[in-house]
């Protein structure tokens, strides 16, 4: 398999790609280059040879060559861009993103790796429970940049929709109370149009985690070029677009049915009875999206983050301390048990 590397013309060190500024950088000697003037002048050829597993059922691992080391490179099946270990070189697995496996677009990274532990060092420390080691920063595993495959579907939805509302009024005399409903059937019905609803084709990435950082801003999405890999990991998907379209159906679905039901007001209950939708004049796109992934372990279990590359956004899961829930609670305690002195004092 070819890889392309990414070596600066002027020094041959190994550019980057900056999301600062867009482009192609050389780190050694700062040299720049727009990503669609950059050729790579220096590539080289490996078989990706398959390495045998020593646990069934894991993932296959292929070995590549560096072209300008000779370092042996250790990837998944599915990874296709990537970093050599011994001389950093940024690498591209060019079969991985060519042919039927060439991305239709790319949104680049607007972030940097700086970027995604500033927004963990905050998100955690708005968390008062957390246990104490999580405020270090050497308590991260990992922190890679990574262009995770997705499909984006575009498709018209064919809605109808009925609903049970009521109004009731309350009234009162002398006697008695009063309670009047009035029953109303309430119909719904239309069109709605969707353009790149994403679905990731990553088994690696959960789809719960990737759907949480949306959204995408897909006015910055551009036409797939290598050498916004450049830096980067980036894998190719392995799941296909006929598996995920049922996901992506469903998405269109749901929003459609909330966004018709929303229109209905001046009611007291609304109550859907039945809705229909069906997909239309559906289409499909193949792209790769900015993602920081950060990993963590304590106590024996793993913890993992996530930061949207363009946006920013920021999720994950932490635990809680014990003993600093007992402490924030004795402090509360203490304090609510020293104003509760102070007002029977003054008014008993």
């Amino acid at each position: 398999m070819a890889l392309q590397e990414y070596e600066c013309p002027a020094c041959g060190g190994a550019m980057e790609f900056n999301p600062k500024t867009q482009k192609l950088k050389c780190p050694f000697c700062d040299s720049e280059f727009d990503v669609k003037d950059y050729v790579a002048n220096h590539n080289s050829s490996s078989t990706g040879q398959a390495t045998e597993s020593s646990t069934p059922g894991s993932e296959e691992m292929y070995i590549y060559s560096c072209g300008s080391c000779g370092g042996e490179i250790l990837a998944t099946e599915s990874l296709g861009s990537l970093k050599c270990p011994f001389c950093s070189n940024n690498v591209v697995v060019k079969e991985k993103f060519t042919g039927e496996f060439k991305p239709d677009y790319i949104i680049p990274f607007k972030t940097t790796r700086d970027d995604a532990m500033a927004t963990y060092e905050k998100y955690v420390k708005s968390k008062k429970l957390v246990p104490k080691v999580f405020f270090e920063k050497n308590h991260i595993d990992e922190l890679k940049g990574i262009y995770v495959p997705f499909w984006l579907y575009d498709g018209v939805q064919d809605f109808n929709g009925t609903y049970e509302c009521t109004k009731t009024r309350s009234w009162s005399d002398s006697r008695y109370n009063y309670r009047e409903t009035k029953y109303y059937e309430v119909i719904r019905s239309g069109t709605e149009k969707f353009e790149f609803v994403p679905v990731d084709g990553s088994k690696e990435m959960p789809d719960d985690l990737m759907e949480s950082l949306e959204p995408f801003d897909h006015s910055a999405i551009v036409p797939f070029n290598m050498g916004y890999l450049a830096g980067f990991l980036a894998n190719k998907y392995n799941v296909s677009s006929d598996d995920c379209k049922k996901r992506a159906f469903d998405r269109m679905a749901d929003s459609t049915a909330s966004d018709f039901r929303n229109t209905i007001s001046g009611y007291s209950s609304v109550r859907p009875v039945n809705e229909q939708c069906g997909t239309r004049d559906s289409s499909c796109k193949y792209a790769l999206y900015p993602v920081y992934i950060l990993n963590t372990t304590w106590n024996g279990k793993n913890y993992l983050f996530a930061m949207n590359g363009q946006s920013g956004k920021f999720i994950g899961n932490l635990p809680w301390s014990p003993a600093r829930a007992a402490k924030y609670y004795l402090t509360f305690a203490a304090v609510f048990s020293i104003i509760a002195f102070i007002v029977q004092f003054l008014f008993l």
